[in-house]
């Protein structure tokens, strides 16, 4: 006996998904610099130093001397001379004063004044240790300005390439229902049909 039956078979839907990935690129180019250093600006001035050369005292060894120095000495030589010859003179007069002491007091003094006496000094000192140098050396002005760099930066903008992905949804398979009848029979007014 067979039986009516229902056949149902059913397919289920079936999506399908494309994706293309997203691309990116980001270059950052370095920045045009450029630096210039200019020089310091320096100056300097150097003042002469000071010599001074003194040659009087090689001139006086030489025997060439001003008047003024001749006279002063001349006044001096005679002052001198002059105190010499009163402390003679005194010494004579103690001499013949104490004659009764006993001794030939004149004669002695004759005797003293028949020799001529007198000092000769030869040569005298170098002439170069007689001139007399001075140096005064002058500090020199040194002015120095100090220049700042000079600094030239230009960035560079970032180079950003960016293409976005895709995503592609679309239906690979629909779904169906199929329905089938086996060994129905359908029954109608005065007739009777299989389905």
């Amino acid at each position: 006996m067979d039986f009516p039956q229902i056949r149902l078979s059913s397919q289920r839907a079936a999506i399908k998904i494309e994706t293309q990935q997203a691309t990116q690129s980001i270059e950052q180019p370095k920045a045009q610099q450029s630096i210039q250093q200019p020089k310091a600006d320096v100056s300097m001035r150097q003042r002469p130093g000071k010599l001074t050369i003194d040659q009087t005292n090689a001139w006086h060894n030489l025997g060439l001397k001003s008047s003024q120095v001749r006279t002063r000495e001349t006044a001096d030589h005679a002052r001198k001379s002059l105190l010499e010859g009163i402390a003679r003179t005194s010494q004579k007069g103690d001499e013949l004063m104490r004659i009764e002491q006993g001794g030939n007091p004149l004669a002695d003094q004759a005797t003293r004044n028949a020799v001529w006496n007198f000092e000769y000094k030869p040569g005298g000192m170098p002439a170069y240790d007689l001139v007399a140098l001075d140096y005064q050396a002058q500090r020199p002005e040194i002015n120095i300005t100090r220049n700042t760099p000079v600094i030239n930066a230009v960035p560079q903008k970032v180079r950003h390439d960016y293409k976005p992905g895709k995503v592609d949804v679309s239906m690979d398979k629909y779904a169906s229902l199929n329905i089938d009848f086996v060994n129905l029979t359908y029954k109608g007014y005065r007739f009777e049909i299989e389905i």
